[in-house]
């Protein structure tokens, strides 16, 4: 395994021309949770500091962040539109790492990196939406389950037993 570890990919700026290739991965890794190309590209386009790519010129993985307001949710395989103002979280939209790339670090690195962006930028706390029954992953990298029955129909375009997590920074 230190092999591998000392060969694993670096998190980068992720490009436009990466697109396709996170459009891939993500049907890969979320086939039950499609999302259109351009909606993923309107998140790089208004926050590219917070989309990354695991890899070199074909990436392994991808993550995407944007700051948003605490306890909200958003709409999944949908515009954002804009940024909000008064935003008091980044949030975490996605990270997937194709199965060849998982249990090796690759996604606590992203999240620590969105951590510090979001704390140069007087965020305090990351949240996501957790799912395929990865709480546990999220548990690990301090996140913490925010039950909510108010976001309870934006949860379900998330899939079945999908869970709002936040993490204090």
């Amino acid at each position: 395994m230190a092999d591998r570890v000392s060969v694993l990919p670096a998190w980068r700026p992720l490009l436009s021309s990466d697109l396709p290739r996170v459009r891939a991965i993500a049907e890969t890794v979320h086939p039950d949770l499609p999302e259109r190309l351009d909606v993923l590209a309107e998140k790089r386009a208004l926050f590219p500091e917070g989309c990354l790519g695991f890899g070199g010129s074909e990436i392994q993985g991808y993550g995407l962040a944007h700051p948003w307001v605490l306890g909200g949710i958003p709409a999944l395989d949908r515009f954002i539109g804009s940024l909000p103002q008064g935003s008091d979280c980044l949030y975490v939209h996605d990270v997937a790492l194709l199965p060849g790339m998982r249990g090796l670090g690759g996604a606590s690195r992203y999240v620590a990196a969105m951590a510090v962006l979001a704390r140069s930028r007087g965020l305090g706390r990351l949240a996501c939406v957790a799912v395929y029954g990865a709480e546990s992953l999220w548990s690990s990298l301090g996140f913490e389950e925010v039950p909510d029955e108010a976001q309870a129909p934006k949860l379900r375009s998330y899939g079945e037993g999908a869970r709002y997590l936040t993490c204090r920074l």
